[in-house]
Parts: C-alpha cells; structure tokens; sequence
C-alpha cells in the first residue's frame, strides 16, 4: 500500500513538473566538440528522463546477471535442505514402523544431503541401533556430543549402550560427564548415584536410633 501511495504521489510531481515547463517554453543550445545541438526544453526533459529510466532498467538488468549464480546456488542448497529432511522424516517414520530397510536408506541420504545435522545424527544412530550395529551407533552419539545443541542426546545414547555391552567403566564416565554438564539431569544423577552405591562409595546418615 505504501509503495502505491509514493508512486502516485512520484506521477503525480512528475506530471507537474511538466505542466510547468509546458508554461514556460524555451529552447536549450549545446554545443561540445564541434557538435551543436539545439532542442525545446520539453523535448530535453522528456529525453533526460527517459535516459535515467535506462539507465535503471540497465542498471537491473547487471545487477540480475551478478546475482545469478549466487541465487541458483541458494536455489539448490533450499532444495537439498528439503531433500534431506524429508529423507529424515521418512527414516524416523520407517525406524517407528520396524522397517528396517527403508529406515537404513533413508539415513544414507539423510547423511548424503543433510550432513551433521541434528536430526540425521539422530536417524542413524536409531537405524545402528535397530540394525544391531553398536560401532555405527556409538559414532553417531559421539558426534551428537561435539555439538551442543545435541550434547545431552548423544550422552545418553552413550550410556545406554555402555550400559548393554555391560562397561561399567564408561557408562559411569558418561554419565559423570552428562552430569557435570547439566547437573539438574536426571537420568545422570541417578546413574552416579548408582554407580557409587554399588562401588561401595555410597555414604548414608544413620538414624538417632541406629548408633550404638
């Protein structure tokens, strides 16, 4: 609405312009390298403003071929970001429906077109797992914790599959870690507190009634 209101008010000044000069007729002499040219101040505006609007369709025109290439190539990565999520979407569905197949293709494109995002880590991660494939799973937790946003998520995938290979070790590692980064974790405190009560290392308060 804006940009209508100052374009008829812009027509409307030129048009007045005009009414102006059409009162007041003259004539404009120029003469420049021998060459003499000699027009009505009409014919002189009119020519002045066609070559400014020339100059500004040209002047589109370049700035359109500039800015080619770097529009097709935001054309193209827009397209691979919605290919990757929708080979996402699709793997999540497949690995909630127990197709194994489609759940592991669907991460190989999720990987190919959308590498290292959150959500692609997470679908190969769950299709290792569905697979029985721990070393695929546990890359793909680990690169979840090099990234903030997923640091929690890939800990506790970690955790759970130190948890299944029975290495205490490194679930009690994991956990400390998770718990040191987020101490109000639940799931980390827990497993701390675990861990240290069935090392031995887990103190309780006795009652008045208990000490002798």
């Amino acid at each position: 609405m804006l940009r209508v209101v100052v374009f008829l008010i812009a027509l409307g000044l030129i048009a007045a312009g005009f009414a102006w000069i059409a009162d007041r007729p003259g004539d404009i002499l120029l003469t420049w390298q021998g060459y003499r040219v000699e027009t009505s101040l009409m014919v002189a505006g009119v020519t002045l403003i066609a070559l400014v609007v020339i100059a500004i369709l040209l002047w589109s025109v370049l700035r359109a071929i500039v800015r080619t290439p770097e529009n097709v190539s935001l054309f193209f990565r827009h397209r691979r970001a919605m290919k990757g999520h929708q080979a996402t979407s699709r793997g999540l569905i497949a690995i909630g429906a127990g197709d194994l197949k489609l759940a592991r293709l669907s991460a190989d494109d999720a990987t190919r077109l959308a590498p290292g995002e959150p959500l692609t880590l997470l679908l190969q991660a769950q299709a290792a797992q569905m697979a029985g494939d721990r070393a695929g799973a546990e890359r793909a937790f680990r690169a979840m914790v090099r990234k903030d946003d997923t640091k929690l998520l890939g800990l506790r995938g970690l955790y759970i599959e130190a948890q299944r290979a029975n290495d205490h070790a490194t679930a009690r590692k994991v956990a400390d870690e998770a718990a040191a980064f987020t101490p109000a974790l639940g799931w980390a405190g827990q497993a701390v507190l675990e861990d240290r009560c069935t090392s031995g290392d887990c103190l309780f308060g006795n009652g008045p009634g208990d000490a002798q």
